[in-house]
Order: structure tokens, then C-alpha cells, then sequence
């Protein structure tokens, strides 16, 4: 399975992917910082689970959920800085939305919801 995590904010990115890694452990945890790396990336890979920031470049994250689910389908949780959620995305098939910094503990409650 893998899992990945796309955010222009490196250190909010490494943040979130180490703990992605302990708490996905079983799993391949692969970060970004350009939608268009990740894009290559998964003409090759499948992507079971995205967790995506909002503001990204050259294209922002709601172009790029748009062009990934075009091709697979997959869970998907927006990563924001913002603490209000999105009422707008209810069209694009996402699965939840966490206010930055993410916690352990909040990595944990989905992950036993996913594999429960």
C-alpha cells in the first residue's frame, strides 16, 4: 500500500510524513513537495491513501485531487492550515480534512477506521 503526503510547507510535510511512518508503518510513505512530481509518480504507482495541502504550485490541490482521481481511486484527507473545514469540497470525494499540524493520535483514530 501506498500512502502519500503532498504539502509546499517542507517542514509541515516532514512533520506529517514521520508520523505517517510510525503510524502507517506496515506501509510505503512517499512525500512531495510538487504536484506535478507526484503526478509522475503516479502514472507508475499506484496511490491507496493522499493527504493533501490546499496551496500548492505550478497546481493547487484541488487540481491536482481532480487529475489523480481521473486515473485512480483512492482515499484522499486535505491537510490545511486552515481550522475551518471546506464545505465547497463535498464534490470531490474526500474522505476527511485535518487542520495542521496532524497528530499521532488522529493518524491512529483513521488508521484503525481504515483497517478495523
Amino acid at each position: 500500500m501506498n500512502i502519500a503526503a503532498i504539502d509546499h510547507d517542507v517542514d509541515s510535510l516532514y512533520d506529517l510524513t514521520e508520523k505517517l511512518k510510525k503510524t502507517f508503518a506496515e506501509y510505503n510513505v512517499f512525500s512531495f513537495t510538487n504536484p506535478l512530481d507526484l503526478l509522475k509518480f503516479s502514472k507508475t504507482e499506484h496511490i491507496d491513501i493522499l493527504f493533501t495541502d490546499i496551496r500548492l504550485k505550478p497546481i493547487d490541490g484541488y487540481e491536482l485531487m481532480k487529475l489523480l482521481q481521473a486515473e485512480q481511486s483512492f482515499l484522499t484527507f486535505i491537510v490545511s492550515g486552515t481550522k475551518q473545514h471546506p464545505d465547497e469540497l463535498s464534490w470531490m470525494n474526500i474522505n476527511g480534512f485535518y487542520a495542521k499540524p496532524v497528530t499521532i493520535e488522529e493518524l491512529t483514530n483513521l488508521h484503525n477506521k481504515i483497517f478495523s
